[in-house]
């Protein structure tokens, strides 16, 4: 697949350490056409949320390399399709388990906007919704029961099995919410939209408000979002 399309889309993103934490262990990842990189390659755009796993050592530096390392997705040695995403994806993990089996571990949901086509790749119970024609709906299934996660970054080979993928077509005016469960436990899908149009269609506004309410409701857990809206499905940004 060649990519030559590069969506335009305003981004807000947000995250707040959960009262019971001592550290915050989710981390978000925002490469669109701020990013040089990005606007130079034009292999479109990629947005990620990461929750480290609490009860293992280095769960919040899980999900801070996992995010640091997608934009590793953007040079030119990792095919700009679905299968050098997942590649990459796998990389990542192996490089978690070099922390020891067990050690390290997040969930990760990536979305992968190019050639008027979202992709999705999740990982554990940090859910996506895509709000079209004002409706909004879960795009993701929550993988576990509970507290207890069924699939996870540093789980190994089996991550290809369990690794849920999404694909559909992009239009102007699509709207992504990646949120980790911080904000799903105490946030429901329609509180989402409410909160974007509250913001008057603001992204970074919008990821604000939904945190906002998180901490009025003294979210034990740490809470991340990342707003994504279609603008337009070619940026005029060129390298």
């Amino acid at each position: 697949m060649q990519v030559d399309t590069l969506p335009l889309v305003a981004v807000g993103s947000a995250s707040l350490r959960g009262r019971t934490h001592r550290n915050n262990d989710d981390s978000v990842c925002v490469l669109d056409t701020r990013v040089a990189e990005v606007v130079q390659l034009r292999r479109g755009t990629l947005f990620a949320v990461c929750d480290g796993v609490s009860s293992v050592p280095n769960g919040g530096w899980a999900a801070k390399i996992t995010c640091e390392r997608l934009v590793s997705f953007f040079d030119t040695d990792v095919p700009p399709n679905e299968e050098g995403l997942l590649q990459l994806i796998n990389e990542i993990d192996w490089e978690l388990r070099g922390r020891g089996v067990g050690q390290a571990a997040c969930t990760l949901s990536a979305l992968w906007l190019a050639d008027r086509t979202a992709h999705l790749v999740h990982v554990g119970d940090s859910e996506v919704f895509r709000v079209r024609h004002g409706l909004i709906e879960g795009i993701t299934e929550r993988q576990g029961s509970g507290r207890r996660l069924g699939a996870w970054m540093g789980m190994g080979p089996q991550l290809n099995e369990v690794a849920q993928l999404w694909r559909g077509p992009l239009f102007v005016g699509d709207l992504f919410f990646l949120t980790t469960d911080g904000v799903t436990e105490l946030i429901t899908p329609a509180e989402l939209l409410d909160c974007w149009w509250a913001s008057g269609g603001a992204p970074q506004a919008c990821a604000e408000a939904v945190l906002g309410l998180v901490e009025l409701r003294h979210g034990a857990d740490d809470a991340s979002l990342v707003v994504v809206d279609v603008m337009s499905l070619e940026s005029n940004r060129h390298g």
